[in-house]
Formats: structure tokens, sequence, C-alpha cells
């Protein structure tokens, strides 16, 4: 990216932040949304005409969930490997074009649904535009290209023993999310990757392009619209033919008590530690108030764990906690690490804290300020462009209205100690907890304390 363009974001965010904050305090967020219609689909506008620049996000109502059991990871990969080559272009040619025009790219994939993001200055949203769409009508996804991303992705996957956070993390995922549809990587594993090839990842593509529900926002200069003729000509999306959305209907997933698993990893110098669980789809309507749960708990130097397990007791550098859905499902998870041998006063002390909490055995004043800060803080999580229009599309995708980015402060402003407790209970029950030990063999003996446990070894997961 240029000197040029890089200037002009950081002034973006810079005033980008300003209007958040604004229009959060007005009311009127949403004045500066539009919705048009281009031929049969949908179109988000975000208006700003401060700076040259735009974003462009596409959304596809559906993810990796569309892999067979055959074929997983080739959604991830077919996104990943776009740019992988066409007919008419390198790999070398399409990434030394997009450098040109100063863009950045790249697609995400989910479980429930995917995004391709594009950036750049608004000037060269034209040949920046056709050359995406020239990607998603002409990939090829060569041999050898996929060669290569294979091998880049096997090793990515084994060295992840090297940070054995990023390891209890995605093994976590999998742990808590069992018993789900979702428990499954979404860039599948090392045995899914020897499979894939030329053929799936264009049957994938012609999959996405031509069945699958889409989306446009877009967010910058008004005169960024004139790719309207560019998306449903040359992308060749329009009309009514692709409407396929996603959805999945489950079991509910329930515990009756903990479900404790060890993981043996050769050699570790530290135990990490992961507990949380499978959010049904009942227990993800309030959003925010899992945004409260999740800030009072773990959301910084001042959250009620980090007091408890850092400032008191000194046994960790760092404690979090999340509580978060998507459409469907959602996830709650704490995760921290501690020498091996204090791996059961920190899980005790986790324990116990959450405990206090449901009794509402905390400083009512703490908290109060804390809410305060979570709604002083909320615009600035959106000072990015690409931030905003991802939580615009998030919001579609969950079927949530604009307003709740306004309504954000109010709505938690409402929440009392009372029903904070409840949902933390509700939320971070022990019972209901799946616990991850991730250290090395010795920690078993430590482990045993705790309860009955899985024993499991890391490349299980992989």
């Amino acid at each position: 990216m240029s000197t040029f363009t890089k200037i002009l974001i950081m002034f973006t965010l810079l005033n980008l932040s300003g209007m958040l904050l604004g229009a959060s305090r007005a009311g009127d967020f949403t004045k500066d949304i539009k919705k048009f219609d281009w031929n049969g689909l949908e179109v988000t506008w975000l208006q700003d005409e401060r700076l040259p620049l735009y974003h462009v996000l596409i959304y596809f109502a559906d993810g990796a969930l569309s892999d067979d059991s055959h074929g997983k990871g080739v959604t991830n990969a077919m996104f990943s490997l776009l740019d992988a080559g066409t007919r008419r272009y390198t790999q070398k040619d399409i990434s030394e074009n997009l450098e040109y025009f100063g863009v950045d790219y790249g697609g995400n994939v989910t479980h429930e649904y995917s995004t391709y993001s594009i950036s750049g200055p608004v000037k060269d949203i034209v040949p920046t535009m056709k050359q995406i769409c020239h990607l998603f009508r002409e990939a090829i996804f060569p041999e050898q290209e996929i060669k290569r991303e294979v091998r880049q992705a096997e090793s990515t996957i084994q060295s992840m023993i090297n940070n054995q956070g990023a390891l209890a993390s995605h093994i976590f995922r999998e742990l808590s999310l069992q018993g789900s549809p979702y428990d499954y990587p979404v860039a599948g594993k090392l045995k899914d990757l020897k499979k894939l090839n030329t053929k799936s990842l264009l049957l994938k593509l012609d999959y996405f392009n031509k069945n699958v529900k889409k989306k446009i926002y877009i967010s910058g200069p008004e005169r960024g619209l004139i790719i309207r003729e560019i998306i449903n000509e040359e992308c060749g999306w329009k009309g009514p033919g692709s409407t396929f959305e996603r959805h999945m209907d489950y079991a509910p997933v329930m515990r009756e008590k903990p479900r404790i698993v060890f993981v043996s990893v050769p050699k570790a110098n530290q135990a990490q530690i992961r507990m949380g669980r499978f959010l049904n789809k009942e227990e993800i309507k309030n959003p925010e108030m899992l945004d409260l749960v999740s800030n009072f708990l773990g959301g910084g130097f001042t959250s009620l764990l980090m007091r408890a397990v850092r400032s008191k007791e000194g046994l960790t550098y760092n404690v979090s906690a999340f509580a978060a859905g998507q459409k469907e499902y959602g996830r709650s998870a704490i995760s921290s690490f501690t020498k091996n041998d204090t791996v059961i006063t920190l899980t005790e002390v986790v324990r116990n804290t959450l405990g206090q909490v449901e009794k509402q055995e905390f400083n009512v004043a703490d908290f109060e300020r804390m809410k305060s800060n979570l709604i002083g803080s909320h615009p600035f999580a959106f000072e990015k462009s690409s931030a905003l229009l991802t939580q615009l599309a998030m919001l579609d995708h969950s079927g949530h209205p604009y307003s709740k980015l306004a309504e954000f402060p109010a709505v938690v402003q409402k929440f009392g100690p009372n029903e904070t407790a409840k949902a933390v209970h509700d939320i971070f029950d022990w019972n209901r907890q799946t616990i991850l030990i991730l250290g090395d063999e010795t920690l078993k003996k430590k482990v045993k304390d705790l309860g009955e446990y899985e024993s499991r070894f890391y490349k299980d997961f992989l």
C-alpha cells in the first residue's frame, strides 16, 4: 500500500471515530446509511465524503457448513486461493496489479457465512472491482498454487506446537463445540488439506457464484456507487437466482457436569487453561448482556478475574473472558495460563470468583464504573470503516436492526447487578463448562485433583 493511502486511512480513522461517537450520543447513526436494490442484489451504502477512500464488503449467506464430510476446508481454501491465477493472469500479475492500485483485499470464512473485503482509493475503484470480479468469474486454481498453499497451511498447523496459547485455543474451540454442527475447524485439518484439488475448488466457487445469496456493503464517497454495473455484469451477481441462505437446526447442547480434558504437549513449560461452552440459539438473544458479562469478568486490567488471579494471587499475567453469538449459536470462554505448579490454584480461583459473582458478592461501585467504561468505549470499536461495515453485515446476518448500534449505551445502562449476576451464572455455571488443561505430561498428577478427566494428545486435533 502506498504512503499516500496509509496517510488517508489514518485521517479516516480519526474522523470516523468522531463521527461514531457523535452519532451514538445523538442516536442518529443510521442517517448516513442507505439501501439500494441493484437488480435483485441488496446494497448497503454508508456515505462518507470527507476522504477519497472506499471499502467494499461482499457478504455470502453460506460458509464452511457447505463443506461435506469429504471436502472439509474447501470453502476456506477457495476464498484464500481466488487470486492464485486465471486464464489471463498469473498470481504475480494479479498481486502486482492490485498492489499498484493500493488495494487491501481478502476473504473471511465462518461456519455460517463468508465475506470478501476490498478497500483503497476511490479514484481506482473501477479498475479494482473489475479485477476482483475477474477473479470471481475466471479463477482456475492452478495445481502448483494449491500445492504451495497446502504446504504453507501444513507448516502453520504443525508449528502451532511452538505457540501453546494458539494451540490451546484451537483445541478448545473444537472441544467446547462438540455435539453441535460447528465443532470442525473452518480451514479443515491436516488430513483434509491433502484432498484439495482444482476440481473441488472450481465447484465450490461456482456454487457461491450461482447459488448463494449475496449482499454488498460500501462505505465512502457517492462516486463509489459507480461499480453497480460492474457488480451486476462483470461479477454476474444479479437477479433472483442466488437465494440460498444457510440455516441450521440442531438439538440443544446441554451438560449437567463439567467436562475436564487434559491435552499433553511435549516439553511445555507452562499450563494453558481454557473453560467455556457452546451457547444455544436461545442463549444469544441478548448480545448487549453478553458484552457486559465479557467485560465485567475479563475485559481488561480492572476486570474481576484479572484482579482475582493477577493482582491478588499473582498467578498469571493475563486472563480474558468472552461470550458472544453469531446468528444461530454462540460461544463463551475464559482463557489464561500459569506455571505448572499453580494450574489447580488458578482454576480454583476462577471457579470461586464466578461463584462470588453468582452470589452478588462484588463491589457495586466497581460494577457501575466498568459498565460506564464499556458504554464510553463502544463507538471506538468501529474506528475502522471495515469494522463498521462488518458490524452492519453481522446485524443483517443475525436479523437485528442497525439501531442496535446507537441504542447500545441505553440498553447496557439499564442492566443492574442482579441481572448481570444471573447472566454470569447462566453462561459460566461450573457444571456446564468444558475445561481444558494443556501442558506437559507431568501435569496429569495435578489435573486428577479437579475430578474425573479425559486424556488426549495434541495431534488428535490437528
